[in-house]
């Protein structure tokens, strides 16, 4: 398991965020900005449609690096 923050991964608050996979965390990143920042989810539409895998390389590495709960 591990956790990181929303802004960790590119959002706009401190909000703990804990899963056992990288796919399990972008599930719930999802989720969570759609809920909480949909501001941050609009732009994040934007940059996906523009590069779909841009965000996955940026924090993906952050991902591997945060160590275990």
């Amino acid at each position: 398991m591990k956790t990181m923050t929303c802004r960790e991964l590119g959002g706009a608050c401190d909000q703990e965020l804990s899963a056992e996979t990288w796919e399990e965390m972008v599930k719930q990143m999802t989720d969570h900005v759609m809920e909480k920042h949909p501001d941050v989810a609009a732009v994040m539409k934007k940059m996906h449609d523009e590069d779909p895998k841009n965000w996955g390389r940026e924090m993906k590495p952050k991902w591997e690096n945060t160590p275990e709960d």
